[in-house]
């Protein structure tokens, strides 16, 4: 049980994250830029993530089903995060 509430705490750290930085770009027009940029590194950083998933699971000693699933765990991190800070 105290797994998930790990995972949970996780998962929050990285949306409250992922919003600040989403919502310093709608705070500050000066780090709009700096946010935009961020995310376009973020994703591209993910695509190669996906890409290299065989290679990469291996370096970091993961199955390759623990690796998909830390994967999409980052992915819906970066989605929600973003979503709940843009939503108004």
């Amino acid at each position: 049980m105290h797994k998930i509430y790990k995972f949970c705490g996780y998962f929050l750290i990285g949306v409250s994250v992922v919003g600040a930085f989403s919502y310093t770009a709608v705070a500050f027009p000066n780090m709009a830029a700096f946010s935009f940029w961020l995310s376009v590194v973020a994703s591209i950083l993910l695509i190669v993530a996906g890409l290299a998933d065989e290679f990469l699971a291996e370096a970091l000693g993961l199955t390759y089903q623990q690796y998909i699933g830390a994967l999409i765990s980052t992915v819906a991190i970066a989605l929600i995060g973003g979503i709940l800070q843009w939503v108004r």
